[in-house]
């Protein structure tokens, strides 16, 4: 055979194999369809709106196939617990409802009280016990297919892939409140606060009444005494603390009089760095999970110690009295949600992460009064209060000024005081004994048997340990219990990510896209934004596997094009324009974020091209990485939007007698084993065949290796409307 009449054979077989199979277009799955439709129902076509539109409806899908079982979800989950969460949800509402009714008649209802929820001081008179019954009566029912207990099922929201939303960014303390709200429901009960500045004021915080048998049992190893002793975590062990050790500090009264110094709820949630972690009230949240450490210093971990309850509700407590200046400030607290861009699950209207417990609570309806007016707080104790006329609380003078302190528990070394002082060189460190109220207790180098109990158990399973609060506390000592390495099959994993990073990091383009559970972006570029690298998870079903990804052709048309309004925001020249304009860099360099988010597979996979907003049109074609069909067939959703937040159009490479054509589509696709497959198992090679010159050379011919296109403008019409 001659080498023309090969290559021209040759040429034609790729072709004809990569024209048909693995992705077939597929129509809207009802339940998502049915909710574009509803949110979109009588509104004008707007960018921004939908955008958010396409978000919401993609995770309320998404979290419903989680609750139907259609999807992994994590832990392993009964029905029952399911609808049991539902219940607590639908009692939260109603109660929200009820407390509304109170409040648009001026809290006068006669003989009927405020219907909503009363936290006090975990030391005022009464508080903690109401808080005591509640876990024994939540460890003592138990749901008979899992074998869990209601508070062990309560524990499991803290853990696994539910954390991306929870720590780290602005969701943090929407998230934390939802669940404060949804554990208090199950207990029937107010969640006392603790309010740790309380205990780090004495010279000792060790030695704090908390640490009795009275409040939380001992903190140093196995819980053996107090009323959490004979409590059991999700992993069947005891719960362990190891408290005083480490470097950070409990919260402190400089780190409340920090984060009450700020304006806007931006100024004290994360990211921070530097010198601003002071003001982060997550970052003064981490303290009392170190200091305390153990099982709740684990972030996976932390929610099995009920502390952690008393914890965040004074947390919580703190973010109120935040927000009530802000509202004496003239400013919104229910609207002051910071600007992007944002962590995965952390945009204002992303869905709350319970999975596989699901409620379309978004983190700014989480920011509502209608929120935050179920609970209302017993004020911080105080001297001008009589410290709320605790018994356990006493007012002295300290090197904060006049303020309430605890009292010590029976056997406690030295009372309460201002020195910080530590033992001299050669003294030996006291700490707490398991017989509290028995002499001074065991010193380092004889432990306490609780505290064997826990150094025999090995590290703790907690995932992550808390980032290190703004504040150390130098009289803490050294950490002997750990928590429990990463696994080595998940160091391999990041290892062989880090390696394709920086393969791709080498492209003409910078680097690649996040890997994230909302489509929320700056829509403020500038240069440095066009320069920032992201990298996908690569988490599929749990696992993190490059095996289990291969990557498809997406081509991306970008259009310049009037809006509704009759303005192109992409428009160079008039500045009188620039408030009605998405700003971008002026060389005219803009992002498109292109995504695949399975609607049967847990897994996203988002990624970016570069195009030039000064050309009328400007073409490039990239790779998205979806679900592997060797590993199981499935279905995934294509999505896109531009750097000025306009979602993107897709088009769907179908065949109509017998000619391939590019018609309007939902973005979903089959993904099928089947031959001739139209992948790549890499990234690379996805993206170094000739189809690459074809797309430069003839932008607008139909390109048979490319299953979807879209093209990205202003429209007048919603882009699911085909």
């Amino acid at each position: 055979m001659k080498r023309k009449e090969f290559l021209f054979v040759v040429t034609c077989a790729a072709v004809f194999e990569l024209s048909s199979a693995l992705l077939k277009p597929i129509p809207f799955p009802v339940e998502l369809e049915e909710c574009y439709r509803l949110r979109s129902y009588n509104t004008t076509p707007s960018d921004s709106v939908a955008l958010e539109i396409q978000d919401f409806c993609y995770k309320s899908y998404h979290y419903k196939m989680i609750a139907a079982g259609k999807m992994w979800s994590g832990p392993n989950i009964t029905q029952s617990e399911i609808n049991y969460i539902n219940s607590l949800f639908r009692q939260i509402f109603a109660e929200a409802r009820e407390v509304e009714k109170y409040n648009e008649k001026g809290g006068r209802h006669k003989r009927q009280a405020f219907p909503g929820r009363y936290r006090q001081e975990v030391r005022s008179p009464g508080a903690f016990r109401r808080f005591v019954e509640c876990i024994d009566r939540l460890e003592r029912e138990i749901d008979p297919r899992s074998g869990r207990n209601r508070y062990q099922t309560l524990s499991l929201f803290h853990t696994g892939p539910a954390l991306a939303s929870a720590h780290r960014g602005p969701a943090f303390g929407p998230w934390h409140r939802i669940y404060l709200l949804l554990v208090e429901t199950a207990c029937r009960a107010p969640i006392p606060y603790w309010d740790s500045t309380l205990d780090h004021e004495i010279d000792d915080p060790t030695d704090s009444i908390v640490w009795s048998d009275e409040y939380f049992g001992n903190g140093n190893g196995v819980v053996i005494r107090g009323p959490f002793r004979n409590m059991r975590t999700v992993l069947g062990g005891p719960i362990i603390r190891n408290y005083g050790t480490g470097q950070s500090a409990l919260f402190t009264k400089e780190g409340l009089r920090a984060v009450l110094s700020r304006r806007r709820y931006g100024d004290i949630t994360e990211p921070k760095v530097g010198q601003q972690r002071v003001f982060s009230l997550e970052a003064h949240h981490n303290g009392p999970h170190n200091w305390i450490g153990g099982h709740i210093s684990g972030e996976s971990s932390a929610a099995f110690d009920p502390v952690f309850f008393l914890h965040h509700a004074y947390v919580d407590a703190v973010w109120e009295r935040f927000r009530d200046r802000q509202a004496a400030n003239e400013i919104d607290p229910e609207r002051d949600y910071p600007s992007p861009p944002y962590p995965p699950g952390h945009a204002p209207n992303d869905i709350i992460d319970f999975r596989p417990f699901i409620a379309p609570i978004t983190n700014i309806f989480a920011m509502s009064d209608l929120v935050a007016n179920l609970v209302r707080y017993e004020p911080f104790p105080t001297c001008s209060n009589q410290c709320n006329g605790s018994p356990h609380l006493r007012c002295q003078r300290t090197i904060s000024g006049q303020v309430c302190v605890s009292t010590v528990r029976t056997g406690g070394r030295r009372g309460f005081g201002t020195s910080f002082r530590r033992p001299p060189p050669g003294v030996p460190e006291f700490r707490d004994s398991s017989s509290v109220g028995i002499g001074a207790g065991p010193t380092e180098e004889s432990p306490s048997d609780s505290m064997l109990m826990a150094r025999a158990s090995g590290p703790i399973p907690g995932g992550n340990r808390f980032p290190e609060s703004p504040f150390n506390d130098r009289r803490n000592t050294g950490n002997p219990i750990e928590l429990a390495p990463e696994a080595p099959a998940i160091q391999a994993a990041r290892m062989a990510v880090r390696e394709v990073v920086q393969e791709r990091k080498r492209r003409d383009v910078s680097t690649v896209s996040q890997n994230g559970t909302t489509n929320d972006v700056s829509h403020h570029q500038s240069v440095s934004s066009l320069e920032r690298s992201f990298t996908n998870t690569f988490l599929i079903d749990g696992e993190i596997d490059l095996k289990r990804w291969v990557y498809v052709p997406v081509r991306v048309v970008h259009t310049r094009s009037l809006n509704v309004d009759g303005v192109d925001p992409t428009f160079y020249g008039d500045v009188e324009l620039s408030k009605e304009l998405c700003p971008t860099v002026q060389s005219g360099a803009s992002k498109v974020f292109v995504a695949s988010n399975g609607l049967d597979y847990f897994g996203t996979y988002k990624e970016f091209v570069i195009v030039d907003e000064r050309q009328l049109a400007s073409v490039t074609t990239t790779a998205v990485g979806i679900k592997n069909p060797d590993y199981g067939e499935g279905e995934v959703l294509f999505t896109a939007h531009d750097s000025c937040g306009r979602p993107c159009r897709p088009l769907c490479l179908t065949e109509t007698k017998g000619q391939q054509k590019y018609k309007a589509c939902s973005g979903a696709f089959k993904i099928s084993s089947a031959n001739p497959k139209m992948y790549k198992p890499t990234y690379r090679d996805a993206t170094a065949g000739d189809w690459i010159l074809h797309n430069s050379v003839d932008s607008f011919s139909l390109d048979p290796q490319t299953p979807v296109t879209f093209v990205c403008g202003n429209d007048k019409t919603w882009p699911w409307e085909f």
